[in-house]
């Protein structure tokens, strides 16, 4: 994936990156919702509670981290479009597409990876 140069492919940029979280977001909810369904249903074992806690916590966490994601690309697209200062946090840089770039790419990873995981716990269920 190549960082756009010009102002409109940059805006273009962030719009299409704030619509992968939101995807991400709403992915996360509907594995959220399954994952409800699983832990009600009658088949409790320590296992699979141990299981369902680690999933609900990934869920949690992964939601804390598309919100900041989504915060982030705002901020950037505000710095970016009209020269507002970003709000920089030490450890997610909002002023480099560069940066921005990589950790979309490890946002989506981790998803894919969290995804997979928990479609193959819900395919033993």
């Amino acid at each position: 994936m190549e960082v756009p140069a010009q102002s409109t492919d940059i805006q273009a940029q962030f719009s299409a990156w704030k619509e992968e979280v939101d995807n991400v977001r709403s992915s996360l909810r509907t594995m959220r919702g399954k994952l409800q369904e699983i832990a009600t249903s009658p088949q409790a074992n320590n296992e699979r509670s141990m299981a369902i806690e680690h999933f609900q916590n990934q869920f949690i966490r992964q939601l804390e981290v598309a919100d900041e994601m989504y915060h982030d690309l705002k901020q950037s697209a505000k710095h970016m479009g009209y020269g507002n200062p970003a709000i920089v946090h030490h450890d997610r840089p909002v002023d480099d597409m560069n940066s921005l770039q990589d950790r979309m790419q490890v946002f989506h990873k981790l998803h894919n990876e969290l995804a997979g995981e928990f479609h193959r716990f819900e395919s033993y269920d």
